[in-house]
């Protein structure tokens, strides 16, 4: 597809919402890291930096007391087994090449993310795009969320990408990955704390944990490239992606659009007798969501965005123009 490029104390108070949006959106090492830069150069006094190191510190044991009330597992589980699945996309999946493209989707969805029930996650959030012309995105726990360049190419607008990525962080936020890790086995690690120390562990400890979840990652991947999530899953996360674009301020009939879109592509596979493909395996009919979401999240939602929809559009060409 072608797309047409385009080419004092107040001080303090300013300076702590900007590194609390950081936080938000780059997690909390990438936080720590720019609160002793400003340190070092003078900027930020040593009582900001105090401040934010007890206010970064509660933020993240209020996220793990909510989770550990939620989850058999901890955000640093739930983490290191999202990586254990993302590594195994990417030996399907080549990551897409050019910096700017995931750069751009990478600032479309932590914008997202910020609003959702779980803003802050173990690593944060990262958003990667897959050099294929496959129709697809995918969410492991603990926030990675992939999306294809066949995806992306689907989309016309900004909002229309949001709403690809506001439905993979639905997933992320609902732990719809998690669903099928309920072995004894794993559980019985994760009760044994055999990865409360994933991060220092030696290669051999990495290894061991590895081998733990080769068969379970191994169904969560087949589940997210080759079945599915239920048809109730994939409703739910729709549903929440309507409420994440309402909190944006994008149009919430964005995932309309992109729906229809994908309908399109879908009834062409089926009259031209291929094999289905990319979200057509793993997804329920685009025609019965759409349905749903204008007979429930839609149904007293008024179309139309908050945000400069020129300025949307700017962003969108410029950064996908030449994809």
């Amino acid at each position: 597809m072608t797309r047409t490029k385009t080419p004092g104390s107040s001080g303090t108070a300013v300076c702590l919402l900007v590194l609390a949006a950081t936080l938000l959106l780059s997690g909390c090492a990438a936080l720590a890291g720019i609160v002793d830069a400003g340190a070092n150069l003078g900027i930020v006094d040593s009582g900001t930096v105090e401040a934010f190191n007890n206010a970064s510190s509660g933020l993240r044991s209020f996220a793990d007391s909510v989770d550990a009330a939620r989850s058999p597992f901890t955000p640093e589980q739930e983490y290191y087994i999202g990586r254990s699945v993302a590594a195994q996309i990417l030996r399907d999946y080549i990551p897409y090449g050019n910096p700017f493209v995931n750069i751009y989707v990478n600032r479309v969805g932590q914008s997202l993310a910020l609003v959702s029930a779980r803003p802050v996650l173990y690593h944060g959030y990262t958003f990667l795009v897959l050099d294929t012309d496959e129709i697809n995105a995918f969410a492991t726990p603990g926030g990675h969320i992939f999306i294809t360049r066949g995806m992306i190419e689907l989309t016309e607008t900004e909002g229309e990408l949001a709403a690809v990525l506001a439905h993979e962080i639905a997933h992320v936020v609902e732990r719809h990955g998690l669903g099928s890790i309920r072995t004894a086995r794993v559980l019985g690690a994760v009760q044994d704390g055999v990865f409360q120390v994933v991060d220092a562990a030696t290669p051999e400890e990495v290894e061991e944990v590895t081998s733990l979840f080769t068969d379970t990652t191994g169904d969560m991947v087949d589940s997210l490239v080759t079945r599915g999530y239920s048809g109730a899953t994939e409703r739910e996360a729709d549903g929440i992606a309507v409420g994440l674009l309402l909190a944006v301020g994008y149009d919430p009939y964005s995932i309309i659009r992109v729906l229809e879109r994908m309908d399109e592509v879908q009834r062409a596979e089926y009259e031209g007798s291929r094999q289905p493909r990319g979200f057509s395996k793993t997804h329920p009919r685009p025609s019965s969501r759409i349905a749903d979401l204008e007979r429930t999240e839609l149904a007293s939602v008024t179309p139309g965005a908050r945000i400069d929809q020129n300025a949307a559009q700017r962003r969108f060409d410029s950064a996908l123009g030449n994809l």
